[in-house]
């Protein structure tokens, strides 16, 4: 051993280090924008269907279900290597992360399907639901013991045995194997069947369940198969063709969960697509009056004697506040500010010569342009200047209109 201090490595210099190997295949660029394609469009209808009261507990979980499936294709996009959705320093190159993802999808699209899109009677939905719930009392009771939180654990183990109760008093629950019925009383399991054969229903055959299953699964813990064998052809965030070939795997995986369940939740929700158009209308009858008032205010406050840097609040919301301040004489700078975090979602600069758009949140907004929607990749009209905008604050719309010569409110 020696007293040296070891050496430290400065930030550029493990950039530099890192940006190794030459750039991906087509193929798997295609993947890359398989799911980014996929992911937008599933957020789009996520959010097409907001506003609607379940009609059924099963709608409920729908919504549910499908809103964290969706989080983690948003997540999955993030991380992985060239993506659109962020800008990185280098190419960070770790398939055993996406795979822990991509498992936990293919469990949410599983859950989807067996509490959602599996035919069955009411009394069998009330019995794989109540299951569920007993399944999530007992993890929480495990918890709450391992922290000997008493209260918790005797609240908990009164509500546990009130769902045994209800399970017994079912009669789908009466005619399971005994074997069946022990099991699910002792809140182990959260499924009546086996996961195989739920996924198989849910279109992915079995023999391939099985294999993703080991796969997937053996990196969400730390177990051997997990580092054993790591070295020059993975595990050590560089890109190599074992590492390019399982990212893929799991993108390709993580699309088709997101296409199956935006499928089924179109299904589920079709005949209250009518309830939902009306909302929107209304909603966009509301922002077209807010639209109205804001731009009555912001003219207001160009020759309201504002003075230089003084700030006014012209919209606060449970979704958004709206602000606007004097910049420079005849000048105002408008933002646009999610109500939750604070952060900037948008903002302009207004003056005699017009109405300019400074910056947005990508992920933010929903962008229409002259009334049909587009994708985030198809947004290369802005570097034209050519457009008007106008923000909806109620829906996070950005109207966008094209073919003008400057772009005006």
């Amino acid at each position: 051993m020696t007293n040296e201090t070891p050496e430290v490595l400065t930030h550029d210099e493990i950039v530099s280090f890192s940006r190794l190997g030459s750039k991906p295949s087509d193929d798997y660029i295609c993947h890359v924008e398989m799911l980014d394609n996929v992911v937008r469009e599933c957020m789009y209808v996520s959010r097409s269907y907001s506003g609607i009261a379940s009609p059924s507990a099963k709608h409920y979980y729908a919504s549910v279900l499908f809103t964290a499936l969706v989080t983690k294709g948003v997540t999955l996009a993030h991380i992985m290597p060239f993506s659109p959705w962020v800008d990185k320093n280098i190419e960070h190159w770790d398939y055993a992360s996406a795979a822990g993802i991509a498992r936990t999808m293919l469990e949410l699209r599983i859950a989807f399907y067996y509490l959602c899109s599996d035919e069955c009677d009411e009394t069998e939905w009330e019995c794989r639901w109540n299951i569920f719930n007993l399944h999530d009392c007992v993890s929480r009771i495990r918890m709450f013991s391992a922290l000997e939180n008493l209260k918790e654990v005797t609240k908990l183990s009164q509500e546990a045995d009130e769902i045994r109760d209800r399970l017994r008093g079912n009669t789908f629950f009466e005619i399971l194997p005994e074997k069946k019925k022990k099991t699910a009383l002792n809140g182990q399991s959260a499924y009546i069947f086996p996961l195989e054969d739920i996924a198989e229903k849910a279109g992915v055959e079995k023999t391939q369940f099985r294999w993703l299953y080991v796969l997937l699964s053996s990196h969400v813990h730390a177990l051997p198969m997990s580092f054993y064998r790591i070295g020059d052809e993975r595990g050590r965030g560089l890109p190599t063709p074992v590492e390019e070939n399982h990212t893929s795997i799991c993108l390709s995986l993580a699309s088709t969960f997101l296409v199956s369940t935006r499928d089924e939740v179109h299904s589920l929700f079709r005949d209250f697509k009518a309830r939902a158009d009306e909302i929107t209308e209304c909603e966009n009858r509301e922002a077209q009056e807010e639209f109205a008032g804001l731009e009555a205010n912001m003219k207001v406050s160009e020759s309201d004697g504002m003075k230089i840097g003084e700030t006014k609040v012209l919209l606060s919301s449970e979704l958004m506040r709206v602000e606007v301040i004097l910049i420079q004489e005849n000048t105002v700078e408008v933002r646009y500010l999610d109500a939750k975090s604070g952060a900037i979602v948008l903002q302009s600069t207004e003056s005699e010569n017009g109405r300019f758009l400074d910056l947005y949140d990508l992920y933010y907004w929903t962008f229409m342009l002259n009334g049909e929607r587009v994708t985030n990749d198809q947004m290369s009209f802005i570097d034209g200047n050519d457009f008007a905008f106008k923000a909806d604050p109620q829906t996070r719309t950005l109207h966008f209109k094209t073919g003008l010569s400057k772009a005006i409110a």
